[in-house]
């Protein structure tokens, strides 16, 4: 996933796959939970993927009668293309094309911004980048969910994706846990990134959710 693929419908499976593991094993609900205490409504989502979490932030603005709106921004344009289709024309959400860590916005220009599944992605120098990008532009606090590494989640998540027949989610599942990283790792890596007063909160199915918000 961290490079063009060449059949795009694989790819649009794989994120299928990964909006089920969002939806179902607890990537959206702890970011739609975050801005919904944070009262973010504009709201920049990084390496947005298939969109579906910004949607699901979007949605539950909806039923509690807030207008959310999300930029979605992504590096692939090949990522963008499937977003766009599956936002299905969504008035509340935009797209656009961007490195995440060199940000095409000024200082706070976003109430928060998220960034799910995308972290670990990085390796340590690029993660620091990557976060302080995230917070020079949120005026509130970046809110950062991702994976948590683990023997028992590498385990969980190879298991997970055998049950899957796309060979993207097949290989990329269980890579991803061994690339992801602690919820220790995860504070350093935002302390150097310049964040005065990093928390992480452990979710459950083996995610972390990294903000900058004093106790």
């Amino acid at each position: 996933m961290d490079a063009p693929v060449d059949d795009l419908d694989e790819l649009a499976a794989n994120l299928r796959d990964i909006a089920f593991a969002n939806a179902r094993l607890g990537g959206a609900a702890p970011v739609v939970r975050a801005l919904r205490r944070l009262g973010a409504v504009r709201v920049l989502d990084v390496g947005c993927g298939a969109g579906d979490v910004a949607l699901a932030v979007v949605r539950d603005g909806e039923r509690r009668g807030v207008g959310v709106r999300v930029t979605c921004l992504d590096v692939s344009e090949q990522m963008l293309a499937i977003a766009r289709r599956a936002a299905g024309g969504h008035p509340a959400l935009e797209f656009v094309r961007a490195d995440g860590e060199s940000l095409p916005y000024a200082d706070g220009a976003f109430d928060v911004v998220t960034c799910t599944l995308a972290l670990h992605h990085f390796e340590p120098d690029g993660a620091r980048a990557l976060l302080r990008e995230l917070r020079r532009v949120a005026r509130q606090t970046p809110v950062v969910c991702d994976l948590r590494r683990s023997a028992v989640a590498l385990g969980a998540t190879w298991l997970w994706s055998r049950t899957s027949r796309n060979r993207l989610t097949r290989h990329d599942a269980p890579l991803s846990v061994r690339r992801a990283y602690t919820a220790g790792e995860a504070l350093m890596l935002a302390r150097d990134a310049g964040w005065p007063a990093p928390r992480v909160r452990r979710e459950p199915f083996f995610r972390m959710t990294l903000t900058d918000e004093a106790p």
